[in-house]
């Protein structure tokens, strides 16, 4: 299935960059070409803001993990296991990968909606275009 999003993609960038003059044309080609431009240009919009919260959760998850790791070499060997300060941060770095999971769901579910109205724009593109 990627490989058929990403001939979609790259069919809709070719429709996209479409020469300026006549992209803004009255014409129902014209505006399917820029309705295929804007839902491309959403899809890019919508995968550069989840790389960035994936970023920042990652970072985040970093910073808990070595809280967690510094906490563990200042601990007595003789100490009792559970800390509630240790339990926090696990339950933190839990918190942080069902965060991570839910961003996924999110993504998927909103890349599948752009990606098939990117189908049937050029779909409705190629059927006038003939």
């Amino acid at each position: 299935m990627a490989k058929f999003i990403k001939t979609l993609e790259a069919k809709a960038n070719q429709l996209a960059a479409y020469p300026h003059k006549k992209q803004w044309d009255d014409g129902v080609p014209s505006i399917l070409r820029r309705e295929i431009a804007l839902t491309v240009e959403q899809i890019q919009r919508l995968r550069d803001r989840h790389d960035e919260q994936f970023h920042r959760l990652l970072r985040v998850e970093c910073y808990v993990d070595t809280e967690l790791l510094q906490m563990e070499q200042r601990q007595p060997r003789y100490a009792p296991y559970h800390f509630p300060e240790k339990e926090k941060l696990k339950q933190r770095l839990f918190d942080i990968e069902k965060e991570r999971r839910n961003l996924s769901i999110r993504l998927e579910d909103k890349t599948q909606s752009l990606e098939e109205r990117l189908l049937s724009l050029i779909n409705k593109h190629q059927q006038l275009d003939i």
